[in-house]
């Protein structure tokens, strides 16, 4: 996660941007947490979305899994997974056409890219950085959440001096699917 919120800090100064809000969803939000801790100036707002600082024992089963479907089955298997786990069944149904059609690349560097983030999932522990936050922060996940517990947020706002957590339904994917809910809270926070 370090090495990651340094490549981001790196792009914006390549980009010259001197303060932004950042936005982080699931392992992106892993790394948005080191991100506004370490770079504090740099962030103005911070929205971190069904993501959590530390692993739990069902979490890391998840990854487990996930890692052997992508060595053994391959990543469009992986992706369906997760889009079962991550989504409601209407959602689901509503899409499973486009998923049928989707193409998912399954050469040797993709699957070893995906276990590397899986690696990097595994290692987490992000506890120490929340305490350096010091940006106003929105926690959201989704009710019922199976990849990313939902206490995980609980857990984040409870560490986060200036967060405020709002829970949605739906699971892992509950932005997707609720965008017209999320949106509205997500700009109420970042104008107001």
């Amino acid at each position: 996660m370090e090495l990651f919120s340094s490549n981001t800090f790196e792009i914006l100064k390549t980009l010259k941007i001197k303060r932004t809000h950042i936005i982080g969803k699931s392992m992106g939000g892993m790394i948005a947490q080191v991100f506004a801790a370490k770079y504090q100036r740099m962030t103005d707002k911070l929205i971190l979305a069904c993501t959590s600082a530390s692993r739990d024992e069902i979490g890391n089963e998840i990854i487990n899994i996930a890692k052997k479907t992508a060595k053994k089955v391959g990543l469009k298997e992986l992706w369906f997974n997760a889009l079962l786990l991550g989504y409601s069944r209407k959602y689901v149904i509503r899409n499973f056409k486009d998923y049928k059609k989707t193409k998912v690349s399954n050469n040797e560097d993709d699957v070893e890219g995906y276990l590397k983030q899986c690696s990097a999932i595994e290692k987490l522990s992000n506890i120490k950085y929340l305490s350096n936050i010091k940006a106003k922060t929105l926690i959201v996940y989704g009710k019922n959440d199976l990849i990313v517990d939902p206490s995980k947020s609980i857990e984040l706002a409870k560490k986060i001096y200036h967060s405020q957590v709002i829970g949605f339904p739906g699971g892992h994917g509950f932005w997707k699917e609720n965008s017209h809910l999320v949106d509205n809270e997500v700009l109420d926070f970042l104008i107001n």
